[in-house]
């Protein structure tokens, strides 16, 4: 079983965005600033909005949650009765139906694998199993070698994708290969959530649900003033956004859930070429695009390939930017990416 509070506290750390809610708060006007804060998907989600009675605020951020909720239950690998639990129990090398938002939500997971060259891959449960570092107690050791052996031996064998969708149904081909959608679900949900919000007359708000982020609008006319956390430093914050529209952020790290063993660090965000954490010579990844869908995969993609290969996948998607942070501290900021050193 996952340890509920262990989730509680993970998703504290891997907060990678401090929102300045002191700094935002416009006062007790019942159109200033509304906020509520709930467990899902494994982190703290926290809603704020502005401009709306509390009347509606409260309704509207309820059917957000609500909606990430139900999401949360048809994607999670650790939900027993989700549907992608049930993928994942069935027998390798079968076709299984597949329901259309699903299939939504890997077909664009599946176009990332391949633009990235397999650097992000939604099949990774096995692998990451492995690692367990989803479980309780968090390891404090690497698995033992042989076990990566026989992933990589598993992943090797296959004669095909590893992944198959046709028609609604779903087909995966050996024990190597596993759902995890934990690199783009949140994601999903949080725009979701934003359209949730939307329909029902929030035209201001924003989501924060651990390393993603989406805003909408503004506060009273003034951006949504954003700290980015400092992978080494958690008190630190390393830039400062002020935002205002439609934007998603989305941050992956070495040091959201890790281990230091023998004196390496051992993180959560596995490279699927060698089986181990990912070693690209960065230490995070924050990508602002249209919608976290995009953003939240896209940051994994980015810190696996590293600093050459990401920015040229970064290309291929004109409408995003991202900061970039090496292991020595020093930074990348492409183009378009809204951010300015702390003060």
């Amino acid at each position: 079983m996952i340890d509920r509070k262990r989730l509680i506290i993970a998703g504290i750390v891997a907060a990678l965005f401090i929102v300045a809610l002191a700094r935002t708060l416009i006062g007790p006007s019942p159109r200033g600033i509304q906020t509520d804060t709930r467990l899902l998907m494994g982190t703290l989600v926290t809603i704020s909005v502005w401009g709306v009675e509390k009347g509606r605020a409260q309704p509207a951020m309820n059917a957000a949650f609500e909606e990430m909720a139900r999401i949360e239950a048809r994607m999670s690998r650790f939900v027993a009765t989700s549907e992608v639990a049930s993928l994942n129990a069935a027998e390798r090398g079968t076709w299984q139906p597949l329901s259309e938002e699903l299939e939504r939500v890997m077909t664009l997971g599946m176009e990332i694998d391949g633009l990235s060259g397999g650097a992000f891959d939604i099949g990774l449960g096995p692998l990451s199993d492995l690692w367990g570092f989803s479980r309780e107690p968090p390891p404090e050791t690497p698995p033992e070698p042989r076990d990566i052996r026989k992933w990589l031996e598993f992943r090797s064998a296959r004669t095909g994708p590893g992944i198959e969708i046709s028609e609604h149904r779903l087909r995966l081909a050996n024990a190597s290969v596993g759902l995890d959608l934990g690199g783009i679900a949140k994601g999903y949900a949080v725009d979701r959530a934003m359209e949730i919000l939307e329909r029902e007359g929030v035209a201001h708000a924003l989501i924060n649900a651990g390393g993603d982020m989406r805003i909408a609008g503004s506060k009273g006319g003034k951006p949504w003033h954003i700290g980015l956390r400092d992978p080494r430093q958690a008190d630190g914050v390393v830039a400062v956004m002020d935002l205002k529209g439609s934007v998603a952020i989305s941050t992956s790290g070495d040091y959201e859930r890790f281990f230091i063993h023998q004196g390496v660090r051992h993180h959560h965000i596995l490279d699927p070429a060698t089986g181990h954490s990912a070693r690209s010579g960065l230490m995070s990844v924050s990508i602002q695009a249209p919608g976290s869908f995009l953003a939240d995969a896209l940051s994994t993609a980015l810190f696996v390939l590293g600093e050459t290969k990401g920015l040229a996948l970064l290309e291929k998607f004109p409408n995003s930017a991202a900061l970039l942070i090496r292991e020595d501290g020093s930074r990348i900021q492409t183009p378009g990416f809204i951010a300015v050193a702390p003060p």
